[in-house]
């Protein structure tokens, strides 16, 4: 049976709500339907930045507006796609990710009320982490979904939002985790010490150079030297813009930030292996990060190249998640997320 499914998605980006319409069986196929991006208000994107750093929620008006622009962002949507549809999957706003402590907090009201009856899916790290998992990543299983339908059998999906996160693909078998940080870092420190939000395609990273030191003192972190399954906090390396030489331009320092996230996927990869390499999420439109990854691997390629909306897998992916928790299909994996059994993720409003 097949169903329509809306998926929503905010990231640790903090640009705002993803959503999409698929259509599915839940296991064998996904149809992209319709896909659209409300960006949030500066003030909510000020109030999050700020509980996120502070890790504190002292200001409990970020709710109120949480919910007001998903309420809107989620009508509008549904208006617009005069569709019915069958179920409706969300995964709230991440404000704190800790996987040693067994704790992921998504912001999300239940109480929201939809211009549709439809049942809805939320809480979707919940179940994995009851069940002794990280939380995170929790899509693999769509990316394998979509490698089935392309055809490709050893594949890496490699998705660059606030934090890096990838699954690996071989023959059917999964393996997936966080490698590193991603849009979160670089776009955190801009906004702090220059007039730019973010390295928009590359521009300012374009003309950097590797900052050998920086560069070494961060990938002897020990969260490198960790095994899979593993996940991050967006806020982890945070703390080495402490350790920035003010000397150093701030195109160096973008750019030996943006060396790192190639070289913590290949430094996982413990094959020989000639996977192709697939990017999605924000980060793929960096240019100079782009060119950083044709630099190591040399078998890599968009997910919109196949005709998928690289800015819109992860909301099309709590879609598919909500279709497997209506028919209690497995979605989580102990090579995911180090989950004591396969489970299903979400909980009903």
């Amino acid at each position: 049976m097949e169903y329509i499914a809306l998926g929503c998605m905010t990231g640790t980006s903090l640009d705002g709500i993803d959503c999409s319409l698929i259509k599915s069986d839940g296991i064998s196929k996904v149809i992209q339907i319709s896909n659209d991006f409300t960006p949030y208000s500066k003030k909510l994107q000020k109030k999050l930045s700020k509980i996120i750093r502070d890790q504190y929620l002292d200001d409990l008006e970020v709710v109120r507006l949480l919910n007001e622009e998903y309420q809107q962002a989620i009508n509008n949507f549904i208006l617009k796609n005069k569709i019915k549809i069958d179920v409706i999957g969300i995964h709230g706003q991440t404000i704190y990710h800790n996987a040693l402590l067994k704790l992921s907090i998504q912001l999300y009201d239940k109480k929201i009320r939809y211009s549709s009856k439809t049942p809805i899916i939320c809480n979707f790290r919940k179940n994995d982490i009851l069940n002794g998992g990280n939380g995170a990543p929790i899509i693999p299983i769509y990316h394998q979904i979509i490698a089935n339908q392309l055809q490709i059998k050893s594949t890496i999906f490699v998705n660059i939002g606030g934090v890096t996160n990838f699954t690996i693909i071989d023959n059917g078998q999964l393996r997936a985790g966080d490698s590193s940080f991603g849009n979160a870092l670089i776009n955190d420190l801009l906004i702090s010490k220059t007039n730019y939000k973010f390295d928009d395609n590359g521009s300012i990273s374009r003309t950097g150079k590797k900052i050998s030191n920086l560069f070494n003192l961060i990938i002897k972190d020990d969260f490198f030297k960790k095994k899979l399954p593993k996940s991050l906090d967006r806020n982890y390396f945070h703390h080495y813009v402490n350790d920035i030489n003010l000397n150093n331009s701030i195109e160096d320092i973008i750019y030996t930030f943006l060396s790192i996230i190639p070289y913590s996927i290949n430094q996982i990869i413990n094959d020989k292996k000639n996977y192709k390499v697939i990017l999605m999420g924000g980060g793929r439109k960096n240019l100079t990060l782009v060119k950083l990854f044709k630099e190591i691997f040399d078998d890599l390629s968009l997910i919109d190249d196949f005709n998928f909306d690289g800015d819109f897998i992860e909301s099309q992916g709590m879609g598919l998640l909500a279709i497997r928790y209506l028919n209690k299909i497995t979605s989580t994996y102990k090579s995911t997320t180090g989950v004591s059994k396969d489970i299903y993720l979400g909980e009903k409003v």
